[in-house]
């Protein structure tokens, strides 16, 4: 069986978000100095976002939402955030 990977969009909350190929989010309790945004992250036995309480959802959702759209892009394709300038 292949393993599913998603890509680390944001750390947040002393969790790492991230999304697979079908645009499903995930999490995982992970310390920020362990994970990067643009990291790779195999997704098997994280939780699924949907899976938390609806005001963490929410934060985290609207945390997403924030970034701009072409940073997530770089992220999603290339990996690793110092390929994007956020100032």
């Amino acid at each position: 069986m292949k393993a599913m990977y998603g890509v680390v969009l944001l750390c947040t909350e002393g969790m790492a978000i991230c999304e697979d190929d079908w645009e499903d989010l995930w999490c995982a309790e992970m310390p920020e100095e362990f994970v990067t945004e643009g990291d790779g992250i195999e997704i098997d036995g994280l939780t699924p976002l949907e899976d938390l309480p609806i005001e963490q959802q929410t934060r985290i959702k609207n945390e997403l939402d924030a970034l701009p759209e072409e940073y997530l892009d770089v992220l999603r394709n290339y990996g690793g955030k110092e390929k994007f300038n956020l100032s």
